[in-house]
């Protein structure tokens, strides 16, 4: 009877440390978590979250609350890029004008978020055409005309799928829209008396232009294809703009503008690009344009000729 209870008293000392580790083993089973939030930021590369929560020495119930925590709190902390916008179309090359865009022009779409930019489409004749992405940035994107281009909204799409298009069609010109020649102010003139012409009298010189008299602020535009050769301040010229004209010997000068050019020296553009303002700066009385024709070199070498005539062409 002895040799049976010490038989029975040893076999349940032996049993009981085993039965106690396994239940301590319970809640930590892989089992318990292939539904767990740690192993769903596992299969979407969160590695370093996984290992946190394995190694955190705390039951399934405490881990996986933890785990996706962080992983909230990790995409939280991400900036999502916003959606695009547009704002302007403006034609930079082979333009009718600033608003004109003529097929196989250069034009920038300007707004806001346009960096992650990778298609631009155009309205054509049987649906859209994708346009040649040129350059873009945060603040805008160039891109060419197409030659199938026709009047409609421009769209874009960046890299996350989000859309966008212009607020109005933009209307596409032919090349032959593209001016020749462009009276230099946009805007009501007059000529002026005796005063204002070529060759009169002033202090220590000659008049060697002619004044357009205009209001304050009228825009001033290239009169044809030309390259800017000078945008400078003088005391008695105040701002002012001398352009060279391609593929002939003659330069013409811009004078008392109201703010220096926008236009860069070297710079090509074409007849109707804004050059600058009509203004009063400089040895000037009221506001005008002093304009002068030059054959030849401006100030070294060439001579100025009387405009009048010329301008008056233009308005004809």
């Amino acid at each position: 009877m002895l040799v049976v209870l010490g038989f029975l008293a040893l076999t349940f000392i032996v049993l009981l440390p085993a039965q106690a580790g396994a239940a301590a083993l319970d809640g930590a089973g892989t089992a318990s978590l292939k539904s767990s939030p740690v192993d769903s930021a596992a299969r979407s590369g969160s590695g370093q979250q996984v290992g946190s929560g394995q190694g955190s020495g705390t039951g399934a119930g405490s881990a996986g609350p933890d785990a996706s925590s962080s992983a909230v709190s990790s995409g939280g902390g991400l900036a999502i890029p916003g959606f695009p916008k547009i704002s302007r179309v403006l034609c930079l090359k082979q333009c009718v004008s600033s608003t004109k865009p003529t097929r196989g022009a250069i034009i920038a779409l300007r707004g806001d978020n346009l960096g992650r930019v990778t298609r631009v489409f155009f309205a054509a004749r049987k649906g859209r055409v994708a346009a040649r992405l040129r350059t873009r940035s945060r603040g805008a994107v160039r891109v060419t005309v197409p030659k199938q281009a026709v009047r409609g909204f421009v769209g874009v799409i960046d890299s996350s799928g989000n859309r966008t298009r212009t607020t109005n069609e933009l209307r596409i010109f032919p090349i032959s829209a593209i001016p020749i020649l462009v009276f230099p102010v946009r805007g009501p003139i007059s000529f002026g008396s005796s005063g204002s012409r070529f060759g009169a009298g002033r202090t220590g010189h000659t008049h060697q232009g002619q004044d357009v008299s205009a209001s304050c602020g009228t825009p001033l535009v290239s009169i044809r294809k030309a390259r800017v050769i000078y945008n400078q301040w003088d005391g008695g010229g105040g701002n002012y703009v001398v352009l060279h004209n391609l593929g002939t010997s003659t330069n013409f000068v811009y004078m008392h503008m109201i703010r220096r050019s926008p236009l860069r020296v070297g710079q090509v553009i074409g007849a109707g690009t804004q050059v600058g303002r009509v203004g009063n700066t400089g040895d000037s009385s009221g506001c005008h344009l002093h304009f002068e024709y030059w054959i030849g070199p401006w100030q070294t070498g060439g001579h100025p000729i009387d405009p009048l005539a010329y301008l008056r062409s233009l308005l004809k």
